[in-house]
C-alpha cells in the first residue's frame, strides 16, 4: 500500500504547503503575540485554506474542498481572544465538528479492500478514552457534554478513516493526536503539550489526508 509523499506529484505546491505551515506554526510562538490577531489568524488558516483552494482547482471531492474550507475557519476562531468572543473556541470546535462529518462522509468514497488498517484504530479508541477519562472532569460542568460529543466525532471520524487509504487514515489519526493534546494542554497543569506541536500535527494530519484523496 505505497503512497506518494508529493503533493499531486509537485515539489513547488508541496513546498508552498509546508512554507505556510511554517508561518502557520509561528503563529503560536510568543514572540508573534504581539501581533495583531487580525494578522495571526489568516496566517494560521493559511495551510487548510490552500488545501481548501487546491482541493477545488482539481476538482477533488466537493465535501473535501468544504472540508478544509471549515477547518480554515476553525482554525481562525479557536485562537480568538475571549476579551474579543468569549464563545470562539466552543464555536471554532463546532466549525471542526462540521469539518470532520464532512470528511467522514468522503472517506466512504476512498474504500480500502479488506480495510486492513482498521484493527489500528483501535489503539486511538484506547487512547482517546484514557484522554477523556483524565481530561473531561476537568472541563467546565457546562462543556463536559459538548466536549465528549466532540471527542465521539473525532474518535469516529478516525475509525472511517481506518477504512480507507493508507494516508488518509495516518492524516485523521494526526488530527487526533493534535486534538487530544490540545486537551491535555488547556486542561491538565504541566502538560508537555503546546501549540507548536498541536498545530504542526493537525497541519501535518491536512496534508496526508489531501495527499490521499489528490493523489490516487
Amino acid at each position: 500500500m505505497p503512497f506518494k509523499l508529493l503533493l499531486i506529484d509537485s515539489l513547488v505546491w508541496t513546498i508552498l504547503f509546508f512554507v505556510l505551515v511554517v508561518l502557520a506554526v509561528l503563529t503560536q510562538h510568543a514572540i508573534t503575540k504581539s501581533v495583531s490577531y487580525v494578522v495571526r489568524g489568516p496566517v494560521k488558516a493559511a495551510p487548510a485554506l490552500f488545501l481548501a483552494v487546491l482541493s477545488w482547482y482539481l476538482q477533488g471531492p466537493p465535501l473535501l474542498a468544504l472540508s478544509f474550507l471549515l477547518c480554515a475557519c476553525g482554525d481562525i476562531l479557536l485562537d480568538i481572544s475571549k476579551a474579543t468572543f468569549p464563545r470562539a473556541f466552543e464555536f471554532g470546535a463546532g466549525v471542526f465538528a462540521g469539518a470532520l462529518i464532512c470528511l467522514s462522509l468522503a472517506y466512504l468514497d476512498k474504500p480500502l479492500e479488506g480495510r486492513p488498517l482498521i484493527l489500528l484504530s483501535l489503539s486511538n479508541i484506547v487512547i482517546a478514552l484514557f484522554v477523556c477519562l483524565w481530561v473531561v472532569p476537568k472541563i467546565k460542568r457546562s462543556l463536559r457534554v459538548a466536549a465528549v460529543c466532540y471527542l465521539g466525532i473525532l474518535v469516529v471520524s478516525n475509525v472511517i478513516a481506518s477504512t480507507s487509504l493508507v494516508p488518509v487514515f495516518l492524516g485523521s489519526t494526526l488530527w487526533l493526536m493534535s486534538d487530544l493534546s490540545i486537551g491535555l494542554g488547556r486542561h491538565i497543569s504541566g502538560s508537555p503539550a503546546n501549540g507548536l506541536t498541536n498545530l504542526g500535527l493537525y497541519d501535518l494530519g491536512l496534508y496526508f489526508i489531501a495527499l490521499g484523496f489528490l493523489n490516487s
